[in-house]
């Protein structure tokens, strides 16, 4: 259970960064040295500058990378059409022993983030 939910905790980390990071990406002078598509993030800084529009466009990447998490960890779970074709795991290397658990991982997914976020 512990693993587990430090791999909660990461998968939020990473969520977190990268809606900070697309918001912060909105500034004028932002350093986009890290992005493919530089020339897009400087036509939504041209559209998006005000703080309500910026915070609306932080909670719409907050949505988006959630919902990406969350079908991502649906698959581990057996619960798409790739368990049509086989199923995968996710394994601790050093024990060998799976996340996966008694409950589906994308369900602990949002509890998780129901209890942290609220």
């Amino acid at each position: 259970m512990y693993k587990r939910q430090l791999l909660l905790e990461q998968l939020k980390t990473i969520k977190d960064y990268w809606v900070y990071t697309g918001r912060d990406s909105l500034e004028k002078n932002s350093d986009l040295i890290w992005s493919d598509v530089e020339e897009q993030y400087r036509i939504l800084q041209e559209r998006i500058s005000s703080r309500e529009e910026k915070d609306a466009f932080m909670v719409v990447l907050d949505e988006l990378i959630k919902g990406t998490i969350h079908s991502i960890l649906v698959m581990i779970d057996g619960g798409d059409d790739l368990a049509n074709k086989f199923t995968i795991d996710l394994v601790d290397q050093e024990t060998k022993e799976s996340l996966k658990g008694r409950t589906a991982l994308h369900e602990e997914f949002y509890s998780y983030l129901i209890n942290v976020e609220e």
